[in-house]
C-alpha cells in the first residue's frame, strides 16, 4: 500500500470512529457476554423518580484536556445519557439496567451512575420553594461524576447493594437572599456512614429503598438580620441554635 492509500485508510477510518463533527462514536452494543446491573427503586409516595443519569467512558476514543498552561493531553472519552425508569405494573417499584460492557466502536465501559429523586410538585409542601433532588452515585471505575451532588465521598461495597435511608423533608429559610429551599435530609453525608456515594465491585444489583417521614419537618432559619446562629426546629417542636447548617441525624431517627 502507498503513502497516499494508507493516508485515505487512516481518514477513513478516524472518520468512521469519530464523525464528521470530530467526536466519538456514542453507539452502544453491548456484547452477548456483557454483565449488566439492574437498577430497582422503591418510589415513596409524594415523590418523583428522575431519569437514571449514565456515564460511559472509553481508553479508544481518546478526549483532548488543556491544562492550565493551555497544553493539550489526552483523557478517556465520555459518553453521558439519560435512560428513564420502568414501572412495574401498577406497584411503586421502578426498575431499569445498563449493560457495564457497552462495545460499540469505541468499546466503551461503564463508569457512573447517578440515581435522583425528589418531592412531588403537587405536595404542599412545595409551594414558593426551591426543590433540590436527593441523588446517589455509583462508581465502576475512578472516572466519574463531580462531587457537587451531595453525596458525599465514595464508599467500597462488593456484590448485590440493597440501600435502606430514613429521609426527612429540610426547609431552609434564607433572609440574607430572600429564598426558602426544600430536600430530604438522610444523614449528613460528609460522614462516610451517611454516604450516598459507592464505588463498586462485582455488582449486577442494585435496590434503593428510601423510607420518607413526610410529617416529620425540619426547618432550619437564618437570623434576621445576620449575624448569628441558625435556629433549628425539630419535629417535636424542640429549637436550638446552631451553627453547623445539618441537623444531628440520631436525634430525627428517634422521633421516626
Amino acid at each position: 500500500m502507498n503513502s497516499l492509500n494508507k493516508n485515505y485508510a487512516l481518514l477513513l477510518f478516524i472518520v468512521l470512529l469519530y464523525g464528521c463533527d470530530n467526536t466519538p462514536d456514542r453507539t452502544l452494543s453491548p456484547p452477548q457476554n456483557a454483565k449488566w446491573v439492574d437498577v430497582v427503586f422503591t418510589l415513596p409516595a409524594d415523590t418523583v423518580l428522575l431519569p437514571m443519569e449514565v456515564l460511559y467512558r472509553s481508553d479508544k476514543c481518546k478526549t483532548v484536556r488543556y491544562n492550565s498552561s493551555n497544553e493539550p493531553h489526552d483523557i478517556p472519552g465520555y459518553n453521558d445519557f439519560e435512560k428513564p425508569f420502568g414501572q412495574q405494573g401498577t406497584s411503586n417499584i421502578w426498575r431499569t439496567h445498563i449493560a457495564i460492557d457497552g462495545g460499540g466502536p469505541c468499546l466503551w465501559q461503564l463508569n457512573s451512575i447517578k440515581v435522583s429523586f425528589k418531592i412531588a410538585d403537587g405536595n404542599p409542601l412545595v409551594k414558593g420553594k426551591e426543590v433540590f433532588a436527593t441523588n446517589y452515585i455509583f462508581d465502576f471505575d475512578d472516572y466519574g461524576f463531580s462531587d457537587g451532588y451531595g453525596t458525599g465521598k465514595a464508599k467500597e461495597s462488593r456484590g448485590e447493594l440493597h440501600i435502606k435511608t430514613d429521609f426527612f423533608p429540610r426547609i431552609f429559610i434564607n433572609h440574607m437572599f430572600e429564598k426558602t429551599s426544600l430536600r430530604f435530609f438522610g444523614g449528613d453525608t460528609d460522614y462516610e456512614k451517611w454516604s450516598r456515594r459507592y464505588k463498586l465491585q462485582d455488582t449486577e444489583k442494585i435496590l434503593i429503598e428510601p423510607i420518607i417521614h413526610m410529617n416529620k419537618i425540619i426547618i432550619l432559619e437564618s437570623p434576621n438580620p445576620p449575624p448569628g446562629m441558625i435556629t433549628l426546629t425539630y419535629p417535636d417542636g424542640s429549637v436550638e441554635k446552631t451553627q453547623p447548617m445539618e441537623p444531628d441525624y440520631e436525634k430525627l431517627l428517634s422521633m421516626k
